[in-house]
């Protein structure tokens, strides 16, 4: 081989060393590309050489608490089976009070509206009768609040006039509706978790109720619960979801529902390692109301963002969009 032969041979191997010192350089500033959120990875191999697989983003403290991100670990729980039911809070028909006069006469004094707060024995309105031409006063018969008046002053009233209505509202009823094919599924005493709406826990109490008779309209069963009130929060004509309990099973490892996420067609749990969280792929057990059960893909102790795992899924989604580009 001549002097220039050898150069050109020479050349040749120096470039393409330097395209592959090049494209590899290349290759891991994309794989490393950082997120507005926190770093983002996809499969890599580890500093010892181990090849580690799912969308990673690395969160530093600050971050993971502006966030909202809420990381606990997994372990085991009693998943609830249970029965999707819809219904309406109602009053407790066992504390309403329909307060008449005990006299004909003209009202003289009318002392509470609708939604005051009454005691057993305190005076409602003064009646002067027309007979004795004195006045009386007309009192409650329960602790409550008055959710209907019908009382002026000046008319003139009877005593077979119904004037108030007084509801004790410390407990109300969950009326709930049961489709025919899942009659025989419901039981006098049975568990039931009450989703009464945002921002309000869920309720646990149980079945009181089961109606003897069907709805013609509906071809449904009413199943009613009592749930307390104690703070008022809970207003009759709304509607609520009920969960009627068939089951309770305890499982080794469960997660919070809203834990789970779906990328790239696989369910995932994001699993905290240090500073990056990756998207673990994992299977499904029994579920229950709140908790999932995890049958592989997450062990116990293991620390799993338990709520706004949203936030790093969207994150991932960005780093995605922007390697396309």
């Amino acid at each position: 081989m001549n002097t220039l032969n050898k150069k050109h041979l020479i050349a040749i191997i120096i470039v393409l060393a330097l395209g592959g010192l090049l494209g590899w350089k290349i290759l891991g500033m994309e794989k490393g590309k950082s997120t507005g959120l926190g770093h983002h990875d996809h499969d890599h191999e580890d500093e010892h050489g181990h090849e580690e697989h799912g969308a990673r983003v690395k969160l530093t403290p600050e971050q993971i608490k502006m966030s909202d991100i809420v990381v606990e670990e997994a372990d085991g729980a009693r998943i609830k089976t249970t029965l999707k039911l819809f219904g309406k809070l109602g009053p407790n028909e066992d504390r309403v009070a329909h307060v008449l006069p005990r006299y004909a006469g003209i009202v003289r004094k009318v002392h509470k509206r609708v939604g005051d707060k009454v005691q057993k024995g305190e005076s409602l309105a003064v009646i002067e009768s027309s007979e004795s031409l004195q006045p009386y006063d007309v009192r409650s018969e329960i602790d409550g609040t008055v959710v209907q008046k019908d009382i002026t002053i000046g008319e003139v009233v009877t005593n077979e006039k119904r004037i108030f209505v007084i509801v004790d509202l410390s407990t109300v009823w969950v009326n709930l509706n049961v489709y025919r094919q899942d009659f025989a599924k419901m039981r006098h005493g049975q568990k039931v978790v009450i989703d009464a709406g945002v921002g309000l826990p869920p309720i646990e109490t149980e079945i009181t109720y089961l109606s003897p008779f069907g709805s013609d309209s509906t071809q449904t069963m009413l199943a009613r619960a009592e749930i307390p009130n104690t703070n008022g929060l809970l207003r009759p004509g709304l509607f609520v979801e009920g969960h009627a309990v068939l089951e309770e099973t305890e499982v080794d490892v469960a997660v919070k529902e809203e834990a789970l996420q779906t990328l790239d067609n696989q369910t995932v749990v994001f699993v905290q390692e240090g500073d990056f969280f990756e998207a673990r792929p994992v299977k499904l057990g029994r579920r229950g109301v709140g908790w999932v059960e995890i049958s592989s893909g997450l062990l116990p102790g293991e620390k799993y963002v338990a709520a706004s795992s949203f936030i790093l899924k969207a994150e991932i989604g960005k780093a995605g969009a922007g390697h396309q580009h």
